[in-house]
């Protein structure tokens, strides 16, 4: 869900994008479209497309763990930025 960035720190933010980068890294290597993504996860278009986006996007664990379902990798490979 979008959320105000202002309310939060800028090491909350980079985090929070971060993972979005991190998706559409696992998702590209996949070979998945977002459509694809969002209809393995059963999540909305939407939803991949605004956490790709490089605007702040809070997901929920649950999101992170269908999404990491989908690309058949553990969830924590999505926290993983290094």
């Amino acid at each position: 869900m979008p959320i105000n960035a202002d309310k939060l720190s800028k090491e909350e933010c980079e985090f929070l994008r971060n993972i979005g980068f991190r998706v559409q890294f696992m998702r590209k290597k996949a070979g998945l479209s977002q459509a694809e993504l969002a209809e393995r996860s059963g999540l909305a278009d939407s939803t991949i497309s605004h956490l790709e986006s490089t605007s702040v996007y809070s997901v929920s664990l649950a999101v992170l763990f269908r999404i990491a379902s989908a690309l058949g990798v553990n969830p924590m490979t999505l926290l993983d930025f290094e």
